[in-house]
């Protein structure tokens, strides 16, 4: 496998997206979006109510991100998300994938390490997914987690990150936004 790209710091370039009023409350989970779809490459996935596209905060950046949502409403740190597909060439499966990344994410984990990964699946596509809070605290403790899938020689990262005492209660919002996805 020829390469992966570090995706991890992409919460840091998100951070502090939102604004100072209406923060959403941690024990409600976001309503489901009446918005249209956001159309990836070779997916389209649901975006979370109240999330808007910062994609464009990424031209220029050595990080291709495909999608990248966050929560307009929030004070303080923005929760997020960011969709990256890559091409690493060469022959490579959902096990190399997770060998990588999990490798990366134990990097920038606190002491605490990553959670245990879990299977899942993608519209009928196997995946994995695991958490951990960010080494990283200079908006404030972050958890993230990440969900990883493989399909047509490419690789899907779905990264997550929320502020820690936010987390647990937003972790549904993301389960929807996952419900959502298909592959086009």
């Amino acid at each position: 496998m020829s390469r992966y790209l570090a995706v991890l710091s992409v919460s840091a370039v998100l951070a502090g997206c939102g604004g100072d009023e209406g923060a959403r409350s941690a024990s409600t989970p976001a309503p489901k979006s009446d918005a249209p779809a956001a159309k990836g490459t070779g997916y389209t996935v649901q975006p979370p109510e109240g999330f808007e596209d910062v994609k464009s905060r990424f031209e220029g950046s050595a990080i291709e991100i495909d999608l990248a949502y966050a929560d307009k409403d929030s004070s303080g740190f923005a929760t997020n998300v960011s969709v990256i597909r890559e091409q690493p060439g060469g022959e490579f499966d959902l096990g190399d994938a997770m060998d990588a990344f999990t490798k990366q994410a134990e990097a920038q984990a606190t002491e605490e390490g990553i959670s245990e990964v879990e299977d899942l699946e993608l519209d009928g596509v196997p995946a994995k997914t695991y958490a951990f809070r960010s080494r990283n605290e200079e908006n404030g403790p972050v958890r993230q987690r990440q969900v990883i899938t493989v399909k047509d020689d490419a690789v899907y990262t779905i990264t997550w990150s929320a502020a820690e005492e936010e987390f647990d209660a937003q972790e549904a919002t993301l389960d929807g936004m996952l419900a959502s996805w298909r592959w086009s």
